[in-house]
């Protein structure tokens, strides 16, 4: 039986992406105004909790990259085939569909950054082809953002002040991996690789009071501990999947759904306040609160996320995409050309401005450039 789609899921991806392109409106005006250095700015600002919930993203994508490698498992019953090979064609459709894109964003903070240090044009090319490794989308491994992650607050002549796209770099090579290791081994991934890497990854961040990606990338632009988040990440919303698919053999009772909606609310709350305001709580207990609150949205039984569950956040939950990979460089150029000292304003006119481009290259993806890639597909499938 077909399942209705989720949109609660889709509310929380436009929340977050949202509050984390205001967090870099707060962040980078105290950098680039007041010359603190970023490491220092730290969770002194607004939205800084934001940086703390991308763990919802990661588990987000490996719920339904299990959900994908499911249905083609199913579809291919009893048909031979290698491990690589699957992978490959899912590395090649999540290519297909975010390339193009992610391609435009990286071309738009090319130049936007460029524009941004005054780097004459005859100097263009050379920055472009020093950024090689993020037009291969290998950011996530550490191979990319020029020879520094923020351009934007350095002197560095390569970055193409672009860096949140290392994300979209994790959905291609871990997502790779992920789907590898599934169609290699999916019961050795799902009863032991994915649940120990998560326990043994987060024990090592915790010990040594790390948060991946917002320490590492604020102290020294590195992203080191990227990969190895969006991994152990993605493996437990393999885990999810597997799970859920579970619990919903079952009938959830009255009293079940409302002890939930409970968990939900509390969960919820704590998570929206953090990432507004930022709480005093451990990051790696925030992160628990983060999985438990997008577990429960996408096994989707609880009244909150039932009353969220509306077609209403379909667009704002895809336009969520865009809105990542484009206000990065916005921002940047906004505090150089208009000069705003007042931050309200300065967040208010960010977001405009953001969400128009963004709704412009969704629709030149939606329909000029994947109507011509589906096109092609047509004509190579009926020859």
């Amino acid at each position: 039986m077909k399942q209705d789609r989720n949109y609660a899921v889709e509310f929380w991806r436009f929340f977050l992406c949202v509050t984390f392109m205001l967090v870099h409106v707060f962040m980078i005006y105290p950098v680039m105004y007041w010359h603190i250095p970023p490491f220092v700015v730290g969770d002194k600002v607004l939205c800084s909790g934001a940086m703390d919930i991308i763990i919802i993203f990661y588990i987000v994508s490996g719920y339904f990259l299990m959900s994908s490698y499911k249905k083609n498992k199913e579809k291919r019953k009893g048909e031979k085939t290698s491990a690589s090979k699957e992978a490959g064609k899912y590395l090649v459709k999540r290519i297909k569909g975010l390339y193009p894109a992610f391609l435009i964003a990286l071309v738009f903070g090319l130049v936007l950054s460029n524009i941004y240090r005054e780097i004459p044009i005859s100097d263009w090319l050379f920055t472009a082809i020093d950024s090689i490794w993020e037009w291969l989308g290998t950011i996530v491994t550490g191979l990319g953002i020029g020879n520094n992650a923020y351009g934007l607050y350095t002197d560095g002549m390569h970055a193409l002040m672009n860096g949140p796209l290392w994300f979209i770099s994790a959905i291609f090579i871990v997502g790779y991996l992920v789907y590898y290791l599934l169609e290699k081994c999916e019961d050795l991934f799902i009863g032991l690789i994915a649940p120990f890497s998560f326990l043994i990854a987060y024990g090592y961040f915790h010990i040594n009071g790390i948060s991946p990606m917002w320490y590492q990338t604020m102290a020294g632009g590195y992203l080191n501990q990227a990969f190895v988040q969006a991994f152990v990440c993605m493996g437990l919303g393999c885990l999810f999947n597997a799970w859920i698919t579970k619990l919903k053999e079952h009938k959830f009772s009255t009293g079940t759904r409302v002890f939930l909606t409970i968990v939900q609310l509390i969960c919820a709350g704590i998570v929206v306040y953090h990432t507004l305001f930022t709480t005093k709580f451990y990051f790696t207990t925030i992160h628990a609160l983060c999985a438990i609150l997008i577990f429960l949205t996408l096994l989707n039984e609880d009244y909150l996320t039932k009353l969220l569950n509306h077609k209403i956040w379909k667009y704002p939950g895809k336009l969520a995409l865009y809105i990542y990979m484009l206000h990065f460089p916005i921002i940047g150029v906004l505090y150089k050309t208009f000069n705003i000292t007042n931050i309200p304003c300065l967040a208010i006119i960010t977001i405009v401005v953001t969400l128009g481009l963004s709704m412009l290259l969704m629709l030149i993806v939606d329909y000029v450039i994947t109507p011509k890639l589906n096109r092609k597909k047509e004509v190579v499938a009926s020859k």
